[in-house]
């Protein structure tokens, strides 16, 4: 009989929980006869309901023991598909030792996603079933995996090593949970491991680590997509005034029928919003801004998702250091069990969560409601779910439960609403939330090394400083920090190997050319086996550091600010849109009337400086000349 609902008391719960795992509790696993609370909630009374039992096929599991992102599915734990009793009886306690040891709650519904897995391929063969767990056995299964395909860009592809590795882990996890069930006969790799099997080990994973799997978000998509979300940003007052007065608004017609209260609003809504011919427009406008503001949040902090979604009302504050102000927001990560965190932001973060603050309320009014219907009812259940979002700045409502109120999933924001997003700017780009986090770091990496790109006016304080404080602030998200790392050292890695290919033009001083003399030692690139490895032996050693026009190869930290001249640094075709840009305004300069002879002699000086710069970077200087002179309408002067 199924158990939920059912309420006990403090001491009649401690007298049926499901005892921890020991070795009396395997006893009764293997022979089937394990029972005992798996699942409670605590009522307002002190009282517990209960949600499931071991002895149960689906255990069901309440909205705190999961992320702010997760659905309700993600909860739940179906044991039913497992046919074969045993089998069952195995997932069974591999999934209460995991339960045990504080696993999350994904990292769980992948453990048991992976034992169906396994037991649906053992059951597709009556030999395999009689064997059982064996090293042979599991070397088959192995072979089976790597067979398998997945859908990926359009094409079937094999599993990816991480994916594989997950599959060959339940393997071990049977193994090492549940050695006393007869279907376990010994471990499934004699001097191995699941990463191994994967080809997941070693080099390879040192490797895999380092190239992050991650797509950075490209500047041909991010740009478009911010200044889309911008503009319904600067909407904020229009659209939720226009909201307001239709959420007042009272239909003159006493008449209960619904499509005729529809009809008026919307004629209302014509009436002060001609853009706006119908309710789904507005609707669809009042779902971008709050989708426009997750966007802004996603980028401009490198929170996961679950993170953002647990975002509550007035959860950040400000201080000020030296003059420049910094922002910082609050929140919950569950990811590596850190508990309430902090990310430093940029201001248009804040503005945000006020939007989503004020673009919330009616959500959070309708909640309240909400929580005292479902108090008079004694649906506990659902007063616990209510309680755990509560002044959250991310809530919605579910049409397909009655409009009740809801977190947004993070299903929903990576598998519907970022996509929404795309189709705005007419971008096919499979953009998802985690992108989000890489793409921060690379623009804070970029935004260290004197780069802002395209979110320059935005990304005010971000630079050095910003690093600094993540690496001294335990508050701060330090597994940010690593990302922060791990991006830099990624991207610096790039631009030294890219010195030392040999059809990449450089130029600059002393360390310059000895790159270049370097790069072309044929005798050299031999003793270390490739023009990769020797770049990297002689790279490691360069510190690199951005002066705007070039870079800085001086661990004294040289300020210069003549990378093309200067014996230590370095410029190479990242840098031309600058020196290109430079030759601009000497050639306007030249022009001027009032700057004096010994100001256009300075103006010619530079010039010549730039078309230094450009001729050793493969440009043909003369034809930029004559392209700038019909941009700008400026006379080609040659010196």
């Amino acid at each position: 009989m199924n158990s939920f609902g059912l309420t006990l008391t403090q001491s009649e719960l401690m007298t049926q929980q499901c005892p921890a795992p020991n070795d009396s509790a395997l006893e009764q696993a293997t022979a089937g006869t394990l029972v005992g609370i798996v699942s409670y909630i605590k009522l307002d009374n002190g009282h517990y309901q209960i949600l499931s039992r071991y002895e149960e096929d689906l255990w069901v599991f309440p909205a705190s023991k999961g992320t702010k992102s997760a659905s309700k599915s993600d909860l739940n734990y179906s044991f039913s598909s497992i046919s074969d009793p045993q089998m069952k009886l195995m997932a069974k306690w591999v999934v209460w030792n995991k339960l045990k040891e504080d696993l999350a709650a994904g990292s769980i519904r992948s453990c048991l996603n992976t034992l169906r897995s396994y037991f649906l391929w053992v059951n597709s063969s009556e030999t395999i079933v009689a064997h059982g767990l064996t090293a042979f056995t599991s070397s088959t299964y192995v072979k089976h995996v790597n067979a398998c395909t997945i859908k990926r860009g359009g094409e079937m592809k094999p599993f990816s090593s991480t994916t594989k590795r997950a599959r060959f882990r339940a393997l071990e996890n049977l193994y090492c949970y549940c050695k006393d069930f007869d279907f376990v006969k010994e471990h499934p790799w004699v001097d191995s491991c699941s990463g191994e099997q994967a080809a997941n080990i070693g080099e390879e994973l040192q490797e895999a680590r380092k190239r992050s799997k991650t797509p950075i978000i490209p500047d041909e998509v991010l740009k478009p997509l911010c200044q889309f979300t911008k503009s319904y940003i600067d909407r904020v007052d229009e659209l939720l005034a226009l909201r307001d007065k239709l959420d007042a608004f009272v239909p003159t017609s006493t008449s209960n029928n619904v499509g005729w209260q529809i009809h008026q609003k919307r004629k209302y809504l014509q009436s002060i919003s001609p853009k706006h011919e119908r309710l789904f427009d507005f609707n669809k406008d009042l779902c971008l801004l709050r989708d426009s503001c997750i966007f802004w949040l996603l980028l401009t902090t490198g929170m996961r998702v679950h993170e953002l979604l647990g975002i509550k009302r007035g959860a950040y504050r400000s201080e000020t250091r030296d003059g420049v102000t910094y922002y910082y927001i609050e929140s919950v990560s569950t990811k590596t069990h850190t508990g309430m965190a902090e990310w430093i932001v940029p201001e248009i973060a804040i503005q945000a969560i006020d939007i989503l603050e004020r673009y919330s309320l009616p959500f959070q009014e309708q909640l309240e409601s909400d929580l005292i219907k479902a108090k008079a009812n004694n649906d506990h259940m659902e007063v616990h779910r209510l309680k755990e979002i509560s002044n959250h700045i991310c809530l919605s409502v579910d049409s397909n439960k009655g409009n009740a109120v809801i977190i947004l999933s993070g299903h929903a924001i990576s598998g519907t609403r970022l996509p929404i997003l795309c189709e705005q700017v007419n971008s096919n780009w499979n953009l998802s939330a985690h992108q989000f986090r890489r793409t921060f770091a690379n623009y804070a990496v970029h935004s260290e090394l004197g780069d802002l790109r395209a979110l320059k006016d935005h990304f005010k304080h971000w630079s050095i400083t910003m690093t600094v404080l993540y690496a001294f602030n335990d508050n701060l998200d330090a597994e940010l920090f690593e990302e922060l790392l791990r991006e830099k050292y990624l991207v610096e890695e790039e631009i030294k190997q890219d010195w030392f290919e040999l059809d990449m033009p450089i130029t600059g001083g002393a360390m310059a050319q000895k790159i270049m003399q370097v790069r072309g030692d044929g005798e050299l690139i031999k003793v270390f086996g490739s023009l990769s490895a020797m770049a990297k032996a002689f790279s490691s050693s360069i510190p690199i550091r951005s002066t705007g026009i070039g870079w800085c190869t001086n661990d004294d930290e040289c300020k210069c600010g003549k990378p093309d001249n200067c014996e230590s640094g370095i410029v190479d075709k990242r840098h031309l849109p600058y020196w290109g840009g430079l030759l601009v305004q000497q050639m306007k300069l030249i022009h001027l009337d009032d700057i004096g002879e010994a100001g256009r002699a300075a103006a010619k000086k530079g010039m010549e400086r730039c078309e230094n710069v450009l001729t050793a970077l493969g440009v043909n200087v003369q034809a930029m000349k004559q392209e700038i002179n019909q941009r700008e309408n400026i006379e080609v002067i040659n010196v």
